[in-house]
């Protein structure tokens, strides 16, 4: 379960990521911006979740 939710917070950030860079590049508007980057802030802390997920998963088994 870590693992999968671990890849799909990287594709997801990695879209957020090209939209980001998107809104640079071309005319799009705020609200794409602000949704990329609330979206890679959400990617940010999915990939904490899934990494005290898998420090637990470790200690509980011994």
């Amino acid at each position: 379960m870590a693992n999968f939710l671990y890849i799909f917070v990287i594709a997801l950030f990695a879209v957020c990521f090209f939209f980001f860079l998107m809104n640079f590049v071309g005319e799009y508007s705020q609200c794409t911006l602000i949704f990329s980057v609330f979206g890679m802030l959400n990617a940010s802390i999915a990939i904490g979740v899934a990494e005290v997920l898998n420090k637990t998963r470790d200690l509980t088994a011994d």
